[in-house]
């Protein structure tokens, strides 16, 4: 999906015209986890979710570059190595424990790669459910990134990254440019708690996919 089509829509006569950034209602969820996929993720959903999200985030700004950049440089890892064996990779766990299977160093450039992918989700996960949680409705979202990377990112972290996410929080847009306008985005607001059902869901799963086969690793970037 083109940053175009994220920003973008084609709106009835007669209806108000929504104006966020992110039109959640557009953007794939991501997969379900239960007894029809063996309670696992499918790969190739999770990675048609994971650059959706991505193209999303981009409308963040040009400054928003370097992580959007990261964030599919990890996506791509992951890809290359689902594409080397499509059927036996059909579910991202198994595809994790294949690198380590016969594996001198079971931490590989996948592992890790899906390790920081995780991470920044978490932090947008957090961030966009901090948008919904907040009574206040304020424009400046300032504080709700900042909260969402000390919870997620900043322990991973060294002095440049920190500085650098500093710096980006400076320049986020405000919370209707993202949603729309009050009296448009409503549907977008409910689009958005529907879709971080599943985001989440993917994402503790993971979590605790990394924590049952000890990969998690808490080395500063």
């Amino acid at each position: 999906m083109s940053e175009e089509n994220v920003e973008t829509t084609s709106t009835p006569p007669g209806t108000a015209v929504c104006e966020a950034k992110i039109l959640f209602r557009q953007l794939k969820p991501f997969p379900v986890i239960d007894e029809n996929n063996n309670f696992k993720i499918e790969t190739e959903h999770f990675l048609e979710s994971s650059n959706q999200i991505i193209d999303a985030i981009a409308c963040f700004g040009k400054l928003f570059s370097p992580i959007v950049r990261d964030m599919r440089q990890n996506v791509q890892k992951i890809t290359a190595k689902y594409k080397q064996n499509e059927t036996l990779f059909k579910y991202l766990e198994d595809l994790i424990l294949k690198d380590k299977d016969g594996n001198d160093n079971p931490f590989d450039i996948v592992t890790d790669g899906l390790m920081w992918l995780k991470r920044a989700f978490e932090m947008m996960e957090q961030f966009f459910r901090n948008l919904l949680e907040d009574e206040t409705r304020s424009e400046q979202v300032k504080s709700h990134l900042k909260k969402a990377y000390e919870e997620c990112l900043l322990p991973y972290h060294g002095f440049l990254a920190q500085k650098a996410y500093q710096l980006l929080q400076l320049y986020l847009p405000s919370r209707s440019s993202l949603l729309g306008t009050s009296d448009s985005n409503m549907d977008n607001l409910k689009a958005l708690e529907e879709f971080l059902v599943p985001f989440r869901a993917n994402l503790k799963h993971l979590n605790d996919f990394y924590t049952q086969h000890d990969l998690h690793r808490d080395y500063k970037a």
